[in-house]
């Protein structure tokens, strides 16, 4: 049956913010995945509907958007994908969340223009939200990450300088205390966490919207996300892609395995994650 690929794919180099660190090899991952999905699928009979959002582009409202309005096209027969590359950090979590996040914080995308004029990163809790809504239709989900904080969150002090020497996809931890508001909840949802985040009893607080979706994320929680400076591109992209290029018939845990090793030999502090309800399910490729 043929099927449509819906991809959402984030590239960010440079950012709106002279705070922020530019990277080398972000758009050049973005670039090297739309190869290598259009050298494939010219095989079979899928559909590729790839938006691509590089740099000024890249903007927290129209990932949102990518999210909702390309993305959430796919139904049960077709393959949805985000992909992103680029810096990822933490923010301190209101009282609210703590019962979800014991060391307070929250981990984010870092946007294009985050950190500018009132513009918040887009924090995991709204990218669970935005999953849960693409799920909705059952689509065949995969959520790439390549920046640090991918795999979850515990927090990592760095120096903002050394970052911009080594190519490590982090920036420091936004210290601003965040607003409910600014949130993508609706008024209900924020009256329920509200309601519910102090309550003793554990089955009625607040929980996060939940998609079925597997998650490739460039490193462990505790660790960070290096760039291949020979190559100028991120070493767990560069590494994933080499990987299918090999072999497209893979499950995600062997492709996982083999990436994993690979990204180990250059830096043995990084080590990429999956995340899914079936991990051995084969790669839809």
């Amino acid at each position: 049956m043929d099927r449509n690929i819906y991809v959402l794919a984030v590239g960010i180099n440079n950012y709106k913010s002279s705070k922020i660190p530019s990277l080398k090899g972000c758009v050049n991952d973005v670039t090297a995945l739309d190869e290598f999905l259009k050298k494939h699928l010219v095989t079979n009979e899928d559909k590729l509907h790839l938006k691509r959002l590089i740099d000024v582009q890249a903007t927290r409202q129209a990932i949102i958007d990518g999210f909702r309005e390309h993305l959430c096209q796919a139904t049960s027969n077709d393959v949805a994908l985000f992909y992103f590359s680029g810096h990822g950090s933490q923010e301190n979590a209101s009282e609210e969340f703590w019962h979800l996040e014991p060391d307070h914080l929250n981990e984010t995308l870092v946007c294009w223009d985050s950190r500018t004029d009132g513009i918040w990163d887009l924090a995991d809790k709204e990218l669970a939200k935005l999953i849960a809504e693409v799920s909705q239709n059952h689509p065949h989900f995969v959520v790439i990450l390549d920046c640090c904080h991918s795999g979850g969150g515990t927090r990592a002090e760095n120096d903002v300088s050394l970052n911009a020497y080594t190519g490590i996809r982090t920036v420091n931890t936004e210290s601003k205390e965040r607003p409910l508001s600014s949130f993508i909840f609706s008024d209900e949802e924020i009256n329920s966490l509200l309601a519910t985040s102090n309550s003793s009893n554990v089955a009625n607080r607040f929980s996060l919207s939940r998609g079925e979706y597997i998650l490739l994320a460039a490193c462990r929680d505790n660790e960070l996300a290096r760039e291949h400076q020979s190559q100028k591109r991120g070493i767990f992209s560069y590494f994933l892609l080499d990987s299918l290029q090999r072999n497209s018939n893979l499950t995600y845990r062997d492709l996982l395995k083999r990436s994993n090793i690979l990204v180990r030999s250059i830096y043995t502090n990084q080590s990429p994650q999956v995340e899914a309800t079936n991990p051995v399910l084969p790669i839809p490729l």
